[in-house]
């Protein structure tokens, strides 16, 4: 039976997975703009890398947290909404960019409870946003005690589902 893996070799499987899919989708993404500006269709190019800009800034958000961990799982998660088409938007309080905080708070056991958290939350989107006409995540980040994320899923304005995780030092 083959050892069980640790959270940073889970991580690295998840990240090398969604690498391949990016690298093949950023591929797709370079030929559509080539293939505006051939055409002499140098707005629609622009308009339709516009759209892939805004597609990125909550990745761009969670960059810019220095717990490696943390950021690879959230990362993971954002980047599985988005292989769903469904956009997400992040908080987060801007102590959460700061080392010291991390080094304050953090705890390894934490890392294999926010993976536990997203993955069990990507489930449940997953089967939540079934049906929905704007299906939206909402994710926020408290970096205060307790730390907290929060999952919010909404249409339009309309929530329809939430999950949070809480953990105190």
């Amino acid at each position: 039976m083959p050892d069980k893996l640790s959270l940073e070799q889970l991580l690295l499987k998840d990240q090398l997975s969604h690498y391949r899919l990016q690298r093949h989708d950023f591929l797709n993404h370079w030929q559509v703009i080539m293939g505006y500006l051939q055409l002499g269709k140098a707005d629609k190019a622009l308009s339709y890398m516009r759209e892939g800009i805004n597609g990125l800034e909550a990745e761009q958000i969670i960059g810019q947290i220095p717990q490696e961990i943390v950021a690879a799982i959230l990362l993971n998660f954002i980047i599985s909404l988005r292989k769903e088409e469904i956009p997400v938007e992040v908080e987060m309080d801007t102590a959460m960019k700061d080392e010291n905080f991390w080094e304050e708070f953090w705890q390894k056991e934490y890392g294999q409870a926010i993976y536990g958290y997203t993955k069990e939350s990507l489930t449940d989107l997953f089967e939540q946003r079934k049906g929905l006409k704007e299906p939206y995540v909402l994710l926020q980040l408290q970096g205060q005690e307790p730390f907290l994320c929060h999952i919010k899923l909404e249409d339009g304005e309309r929530m329809v589902w939430e999950n949070h995780l809480e953990l105190n030092r």
